[in-house]
């Protein structure tokens, strides 16, 4: 029998598809994400040599999203948008620039571009330029069409946006995602415009297709996959359990591309940051956990399970809105205390849920932040302190959703709209376990957002949908968590089961674990039908990370307070050149575009010290100097090394 334990927390006076088992998941709709594959993309390309260009582009010869007066970052801007017009013969006039920021830690700056013809986003054409603090290309990758666009369809002019294109709009995403729709259900809808009429905001839509009865849709064109463009309406609708991005053809009104936003899976007395559950430790108190750079202004507003970053409560019907939702207060003193009994349903203790689910978030928040997850990146704030990034965008987040048991997911919009953390009670056991209370699946949600905005840039968050990068996103998720429950009595041979207090055999085909024998995965099981969907695509590459990470600290040593960003030590070194080269790659990445990303966010960041170590770990699970780029059948394992080491 679990004892009654008490959760309390001290705020100081001054703070004012997870993890998951697929046979398990009872999806709203079987739609699932796809793209055109585009055989003019070009891949990840590294500069041993940084490129030195004289630019010739100007904003007057580009166009961007940005109001930016810093006369360094316009430059680069200028640089990228050159780079891209004399080595890949990109027309100026057709480049716009979504995203650009410096990073502050490495001194890199990165920028984000799509491809538009006559004001219209080509939206699967996208690039991303990095440029060092010295004004030289050391790396991009592009998909955009070089050369005149050449319609597959009607006219561009035909993408234009009416009350009865919006309706048609509506209706083939409807029924391609299984959610139809009848006429009557479109008698009530309104639209209004947006973005200076390019876009309508579609309202009183029924909740089946929509949970808060709004879609919006734009105006855009899209690349197919033999290189032509069509004409597209895109449409934007959230479901239950989805997020979609529709593009869907203007003439034919066939979906041709659909992503989905969602990822398939002060003083505190809680579990801490260092305890991974109930079966890991004890409550204790935690005096100020806060970053006072992450989080200047603490984490609560008004005494209540909501701040800056996050907001935290429960939901138990599962529905879309959170605002008024249930929170507890603290008490006198600003003394947050609730009971747990974990021998009892999860339902009597929801109070200690949500504040134990508030307190992970934020360590999260603050954790990411230090190590370059910030505003500029494309982070969760409300308010973004350094007037860089778009703020509004806390974490939603909710404890015990009713929507769903056994899973936990994550929305990630484009900055400024606010990401939603679904974390639900799972069944497996008697009384049922809340995964609120699991660290390895908030940290795993939480890093959806991470990656998400990360990759291709704040503005654009449909970079992780396709095939290998999807399962990526997955991968990435489960590499965090692993980093972050390690203990300085962890060895390399540590195997690692995630997942295990609400699923006590672990929610992953294997243990992650340096040994063949305990965990085989390697490059080549991509290529087999049970390693098709992205949680197992995902383990792959999350097993390969956990021999990168093994390789830095057995050279490195261990960083006990991986929040002091100690970059001398291997765990922190680990972190640190994930979320860099997330930056650096680009949209849609391989999992050889993400190696090579890895591998120069470490010579950026160490001048290559740990080069060889980084490279012998990923030739042990396959991903040599000399394996063949992504494809169905032509993921053949390579254990070969670059010379040197």
């Amino acid at each position: 029998m679990l004892q009654p334990l008490v959760s309390t927390i001290y705020f100081a006076a001054l703070s004012c598809a997870l993890i998951s088992q697929p046979q398990q998941r009872q999806l709203s709709t079987p739609a699932k994400p796809f793209s055109p594959a585009l055989s003019h993309r070009q891949p990840f390309t590294v500069y041993e040599t940084p490129l030195s260009l004289n630019p010739i582009a100007s904003p007057t010869t580009f166009s961007s999203s940005l109001a930016h007066s810093d006369p360094l970052l316009l430059q680069s801007m200028s640089i990228a948008a050159t780079y891209l017009h004399q080595k890949h013969g990109i027309q100026l006039d057709s480049i716009h620039i979504t995203d650009a920021y410096t990073d502050t830690a490495t001194g890199l700056t990165h920028v984000y571009m799509v491809q538009t013809h006559d004001g219209l986003h080509v939206t699967n054409a996208v690039a991303n330029v990095n440029i060092d603090k010295n004004g030289r290309v050391i790396s991009s990758g592009h998909s955009f069409t070089p050369g005149p666009l050449a319609s597959n369809n009607a006219d561009f002019s035909s993408a234009a946006l009416s009350t009865d294109s919006a309706r048609a709009a509506l209706l083939a995403l409807a029924n391609h995602i299984q959610a139809p729709l009848a006429d009557t259900d479109l008698g009530g809808m309104a639209a209004t415009s947006f973005d200076s009429s390019s876009g309508l905001t579609v309202t009183n839509l029924p909740a089946h297709f929509a949970i808060d009865g709004t879609a919006r849709i734009t105006s855009a064109l899209l690349q197919n996959a033999d290189g032509s463009v069509s004409s597209v309406w895109r449409v934007n609708a959230e479901q239950q359990d989805h997020w979609w991005t529709a593009s869907i053809d203007t003439s034919s009104h066939n979906v041709l591309a659909l992503y989905d936003w969602y990822s398939q899976s002060e003083s505190y007395n809680v579990y801490a940051k260092d305890v991974l559950s109930p079966e890991d430790g004890k409550h204790t108190l935690v005096a100020d956990p806060a970053s006072k750079d992450a989080s200047p202004k603490g984490w609560v507003t008004k005494g209540s399970t909501y701040g800056n970053n996050v907001w935290a409560q429960s939901n138990p019907t599962g529905g879309s809105t959170w605002q008024t939702n249930h929170r507890p207060k603290a008490g006198p003193g600003n003394v947050f205390d609730f009971p747990l009994n974990l021998s009892q349903p999860p339902e009597s203790y929801i109070d200690a849920a949500i504040v134990q689910l508030f307190y992970t978030n934020n360590i999260m928040h603050d954790l990411s932040y230090i190590y370059g997850f910030d505003e500029a990146a494309g982070n969760f704030q409300d308010e973004n302190f350094s007037g860089r990034g778009v703020g509004g965008d806390g974490v939603i987040a909710n404890a015990q959703d009713g929507s769903g048991t056994n899973n936990a997911n994550f929305a990630t919009p484009p900055d400024g709209q606010r990401p939603r953390m679904r974390m639900y009670t799972w069944t497996q056991t008697m009384p049922n376990r809340d995964g609120d209370f699991e660290q390895d699946i908030v940290a795993h949600e939480f890093t959806h957002g991470i990656s998400n905005r990360l990759t291709g840039g704040p503005a654009n968050t449909d970079c992780l949908n396709d095939g290998e990068s999807g399962g990526m996103g997955e991968g990435w998720s489960d590499a965090v968590s692993t980093i972050l429950r390690l203990k300085s009595t962890d060895t390399h041979d540590a195997d690692l089961v995630l997942g295990h207090y609400v699923y006590t055999k672990g929610i992953r085909n294997y243990p992650y674990s340096t040994s063949m024998d305990t965990n085989p995965s390697t490059y080549s099981y991509l290529d087999r039908m049970d390693y098709q969907e992205v949680h197992a695509i995902g383990e792959v590459w999350a097993e390969i990370l956990y021999e990168v990470m093994w390789a830095l600290i057995d050279k490195n040593g261990f960083a006990d307070d991986i929040f002091a960003h100690d970059l001398t030590k291997g765990n922190s070194i680990m972190l640190q050149i994930l979320l860099d080269g997330m930056k650096l790659q680009p949209c849609n990445p391989t999992f050889i575009d993400a190696r090579n990303a890895i591998i120069q966010a470490e010579q950026n960041l160490t001048g290559g010290k740990n080069r060889c170590e980084i490279w012998g770990a990923f030739a042990k699970r396959g991903l040599g100097v000399n394996a063949p780029g992504g494809g169905w059948g032509r993921h053949t394992d390579d254990s070969s090394v670059p010379d040197g080491c």
